[in-house]
């Protein structure tokens, strides 16, 4: 499962509205699992294991806690928990949140950046 099931009714329509962003198909990078290459898709990209290489993708590349991306994320959406080195393109709306570890320049229409992250780079409004 996706999402965690929570009480507050904010944070359940905020996950309602996350699975809609998901999408019907999801593609896993397992942990433990290292992919090299460039990776294009048309669905969601969740990354719990690593990838070296760049990544082009229409909806969302969810880089999970222990996930690992070397290279530039082109997607309409970036959710980090995990780790990201490289660049973010393109993006409505890019989130690193409290756990996550981003080193890069990020060029998104909206960017949310929680406290206890950690962003070394520069971050562009694109409109």
């Amino acid at each position: 499962m996706l999402f965690r099931k929570n009480k507050n009714s904010v944070s359940q329509k905020k996950d309602i509205e996350l699975a809609q962003e998901v999408g019907p198909a999801v593609t896993v990078i397992a942990p433990g699992t290292l992919f090299k290459g460039e990776v294009t898709g048309e669905d969601t990209l969740r990354i719990c294991g690593s990838v070296q290489g760049d990544i082009d993708c229409r909806r969302m590349v969810w880089v999970d806690r222990g996930g690992c991306v070397s290279g530039h994320i082109t997607a309409r959406r970036v959710i980090i928990e995990g780790e990201v080195n490289g660049d973010i393109h393109d993006a409505e709306r890019v989130e690193i949140r409290s756990n996550g570890r981003m080193t890069g320049n990020i060029y998104a229409a909206n960017i949310t950046v929680d406290q206890g992250c950690f962003f070394d780079g520069e971050a562009r409004i694109i409109r």
